[in-house]
């Protein structure tokens, strides 16, 4: 497993899927994606690059979801 496939946070609710990983094409940059699996399905995504990218996009998703 990969260092990066290590830092994966994936997190299941009955609502959302959540998962904060860098991007495999894109080295450097990291992304925090929530899909909606009680409803439509819809993805929503956000992306973060530069310096402390990894720990701005997982600052984020807690402050947005609530995951650490």
């Amino acid at each position: 497993m990969s260092a990066n496939a290590a830092r994966k946070i994936e997190e299941k609710n009955t609502e959302l899927t959540i998962a904060v990983e860098e991007r495999h094409d894109q080295p450097g940059v990291w992304t925090v994606e929530a899909i909606d699996m009680a409803g439509d399905g819809s993805i929503f995504q956000a992306f973060f690059a530069g310096p402390q990218a990894r720990e701005r996009a997982e600052e984020y998703a807690h402050f947005k979801y609530g995951r650490r």
